[in-house]
């Protein structure tokens, strides 16, 4: 079955581009959704809904070692990502992702995939600089370099003012370089929860304080998956 482009499916793309995979092997078509146990459990309810609402599929989620999970298998699922969407899967998986064409040059779409990446990989902050106390920023981490130019690129086309492209590597030797693009100050804030907004309950109640003038900090907390 070939499912429909529309604002709910490109925005679960979103999410399972960033805290997502994509798995095959004997036979096992697996989708699945890793996030916070304690912090998204909310969040997790409406991804439910939407794998219900786009693909008829009732799914659990469920804590399994240190991350809430959901999980479930469909050969028909799996091959419309993949073949369809274009969605990578594999160990390479993290530096080959990036935001399908066919979604990309059509904004109508776009910022729901982008809504579905910051709300799994983003982070909504306050910092305080000088001249400038509670200074809000909106974040996005990913170890693909070209999903962030991407995004860059295509945030900028909307009249988003967007900071350069940082990279920087954990102490871990064996961690992947990651990316990280912000868009900073509060008219980017206010732009942002008018043309994408949060579906995250946690990071649209931050965004909402930082607007309304109290401060609000989430932590940066980002996954390698993608």
């Amino acid at each position: 079955m070939n499912w429909k482009i529309e604002a709910q499916l490109a925005e679960l793309i979103g999410i399972i581009m960033g805290d997502g995979y994509l798995y095959n092997n004997f036979n096992k078509y697996i989708i699945g959704i890793v996030g916070d146990p304690v912090k998204e459990k909310e969040y997790f309810l409406h991804i439910q809904k939407l794998i219900k609402n786009v693909f008829n599929k009732d799914v659990n989620a469920k804590v399994r070692g240190r991350g809430l999970r959901i999980v479930f298998g469909s050969k028909e699922i799996f091959n419309f990502l993949t073949k369809e969407i274009g969605l990578p899967y594999g160990q390479d998986k993290c530096e080959r992702i990036k935001i399908p064409e066919k979604i990309n040059s059509d904004w109508t779409l776009a910022r729901h995939t982008i809504r579905g990446l910051y709300d799994t990989d983003g982070s909504v902050f306050v910092s305080n600089k000088k001249r400038a106390p509670n200074y809000p920023t909106i974040e996005l981490t990913s170890t693909s370099k070209s999903l962030l130019e991407q995004v860059k690129n295509t945030l900028n086309n909307q009249g988003f003012r967007t900071s350069n492209i940082r990279s920087y590597k954990y102490k871990n030797p064996n961690a992947r370089i990651s990316h990280k693009l912000s868009l900073n100050g509060r008219k980017n804030l206010i732009e942002w929860l008018e043309k994408i907004s949060f579906s995250n309950p946690r990071k649209l109640k931050i965004a909402q304080e930082i607007k309304m003038g109290r401060a609000g900090f989430e932590p940066a907390t980002p996954t390698a998956s993608a």
